[in-house]
């Protein structure tokens, strides 16, 4: 089957962002453009929020953060507040109504949803499933709808105990009458299959037999790095940009580290490359600093060492970047003439560069490549994670990154053969702070351990392994009928 001439439209509540969904997004799309032969006006978003870019359509229902989701997430697992069941079918109708029209508008033939198995996008789930039901009774098997499960509610211990509304809704998450289903780790298809099972789906192992697969967390290397001096003992990072060259002094760090007596040359970097959610584990990553200087200052160096947080707050738990200040405050006190500092640049960072009233902001993914040119580190201490997508993306740029072996990493990604020292459990230990201190302070280790890195990242997890996988379900969903395979 030719697929190249499908109309393909994509929904989720944000697109073109910082998050990790919105960066499979945009992975997906560069996969099926340049591996899969699909045009890119043929390609058609609907989302909350997106990033400037063609074919795009927004309305807020589908904004995970709007009013009727945060009702939805405060009550999920309490006692419903009168005419809760009415307010949510009202805004599922309202939901389903606008995929209609962008499904008719455009010709889509292929609709692929991203997360919606979360309760953070429970009434574009539930407006989903009223659409393809409307659909398939009225016996239209067009368009194909395709759900990409990055998250689920019963992967989450906060989401286990739903109210009795709530339950009746849950058959929608993301539902059994879609076409075609994509993961992001191997575990998760099991929990899909326990719950298709549940619901009575009566096709439960010819469906994940050919219907669904596994696509990792891909990332492309987008600078030359191949041809470095890897050998020598010299910084091998991504060159300077002239755009980038101001990062620091916006963001505030330059500030911070100056109050301490400190310039960029005595100071190490580290990156912590993601959303400010407690699963991240940051303060772990702010453990990690103040030891990190006193190995420093046992070594005999008096160094600066500023942990910079790149992504954004809000999501999740708000009030876990106050935790943070405080915590930090915290460590400062029990650690008197600390030249440790935090930095949130989510003030100056978006997920594209900008000029807005003299100010300039700065683009999120190229964050890593910024503090690799400084000869800084990553950290990611996180406790769960679907995947890794932010992890790859610092390896992308050349810097190598401190972590907590959380279990998708131990199950999809550590046998792939990354050099990452380590912790478990999220407990920092003196291996780890001697292993990092010999990354920071030795150039051919760490050189070494990026060049493998790199390695590693363009042979396994290349952005050409989303269009194997995702091509051949395509093709299935158009041309093989489930319950005659």
């Amino acid at each position: 089957m030719n697929i190249s001439h499908l109309n393909i439209g994509i929904l989720h509540s944000l697109i073109g962002k910082n998050d990790g969904v919105s960066i499979v997004i945009d992975q997906t799309v560069h996969a099926m453009v340049n591996d899969m032969g699909i045009g890119l006006g043929s390609i058609f978003f609907l989302a909350a929020h997106t990033s400037p870019r063609f074919n795009a359509e927004t309305n807020d229902i589908f904004w995970h953060k709007n009013d009727i989701h945060k009702t939805i997430l405060k009550n999920f697992c309490s006692e419903p507040p009168e005419g809760f069941d009415e307010l949510i079918h009202e805004k599922a109708i309202y939901a389903k109504n606008i995929i209609k029209q962008f499904v008719r508008k455009h010709n889509i033939d292929l609709l692929i949803a991203h997360n919606t198995s979360h309760p953070y996008n429970f009434i574009t789930a539930v407006g989903l499933g009223y659409f393809i039901e409307e659909l398939r009774d009225r016996g239209v098997i067009w368009p194909k709808v395709m759900v990409w499960w990055h998250d689920s509610y019963f992967e989450r211990e906060q989401f286990s105990h739903p109210n009795p509304v709530i339950k009746k809704y849950l058959k929608y998450l993301p539902g059994t009458e879609i076409d075609g289903l994509a993961f992001i780790n191997k575990s998760q298809p099991e929990l899909a299959r326990k719950l298709f099972t549940s619901l009575h789906y009566p096709k439960v192992d010819k469906f994940f037999e050919n219907r669904a697969i596994v696509v990792p967390n891909t990332s492309s290397i987008d600078w030359e790095w191949e041809n470095l001096p890897w050998d020598k003992e010299v910084l091998c990072a991504p060159p300077p940009d002239n755009y980038n060259d101001t990062f620091l002094q916006d963001v505030g760090l330059e500030d911070e580290i100056a109050k301490r007596g400190c310039t960029i040359e005595n100071t190490v970097i580290l990156l912590q490359h993601t959303r400010i959610v407690p699963r991240k584990k940051i303060e772990v990553a702010l453990d990690f600093a103040f030891r990190l200087e006193k190995k420093f200052k046992v070594q005999g160096h008096d160094k600066c060492i500023a942990l910079l947080i790149s992504g954004h707050s809000g999501d999740e738990q708000v009030e876990y970047k106050k935790f943070l200040s405080d915590y930090y405050e915290q460590k400062c006190e029990e650690n008197k003439g600390t030249k440790v500092v935090m930095i949130f640049g989510e003030n100056r960072i978006l997920s594209h560069r900008d000029i807005i009233v003299d100010k300039k902001y700065y683009n999120f993914y190229e964050v890593p490549a910024i503090v690799a040119s400084y000869g800084g580190m990553g950290t990611y201490f996180s406790e769960i994670e679907g995947f890794g997508n932010n992890l790859l993306e610092m390896v992308s740029f050349g810097l190598p990154v401190v972590i907590n072996k959380y279990d998708v990493y131990q199950s999809d990604i550590e046998h792939l053969g990354f050099k990452f020292p380590a912790i478990t459990h999220t407990k920092i230990t003196d291996e780890l702070v001697d292993q990092a201190y010999v990354i920071l302070t030795d150039l051919f280790t760490r050189n070494s351990i990026t060049r493998h890195n790199l390695n590693v990242l363009k042979n396994e997890l290349d952005h050409k392994i989303i269009a194997e996988k995702l091509k051949p379900l395509v093709i299935k969903m158009f041309t093989r009928i489930l319950n005659l395979e």
